[in-house]
């Protein structure tokens, strides 16, 4: 008997330790996820606006925001170039300090620029965070419409 409570007691102290678990800092949280440079094309980091650049070249470089996507565990904005129809990098314009979405985001922005899309996968354990960046980006994609 008396070790059937060590055990249960070990099993709850072992199981709060894992629910409290919290990842660490992850540095550079507004890193850059950019494609590499296709022959020809060179990316001109742009100002931020709310507005998209305009050209009439299919090939310019246009760089537009996305939406301010808050949730609990803080707000996520991007910013997005694309040079003709190729997005071309996605900066984190605001991303929370703490918790899963610092591991989150990297992936997130990593996903987003193979898909060339805002349909990618959540990241579990940070579904609310991803949810946002991909609204986010959705919005940035949008704003650049149909050039």
């Amino acid at each position: 008997m008396k070790k059937t409570i060590f055990v249960v007691a070990l099993s709850i102290a072992g199981f709060i330790a894992v629910w409290r678990f919290e990842p660490g800092p992850v540095h550079n949280t507004a890193a850059v996820a950019q494609a590499p440079p296709s022959a020809g094309a060179t990316a001109t980091p742009a100002a931020p606006s709310t507005a998209p650049s305009t050209s009439d070249s299919p090939d310019a470089t246009v760089t537009t925001q996305g939406s301010a996507e808050s949730s609990k565990y803080g707000v996520v904005q991007v910013q997005v170039t694309f040079t003709g129809s190729r997005l071309t990098a996605i900066t984190l314009l605001q991303a929370p300090n703490e918790g899963r979405a610092l591991t989150a985001l990297p992936r997130l922005q990593e996903e987003a620029m193979q898909a060339q899309s805002a349909d990618i996968d959540t990241i579990t354990g940070a579904t609310e965070t991803s949810e946002s960046y991909k609204t986010s980006l959705q919005a940035a994609i949008d704003a650049r419409g149909n050039r």
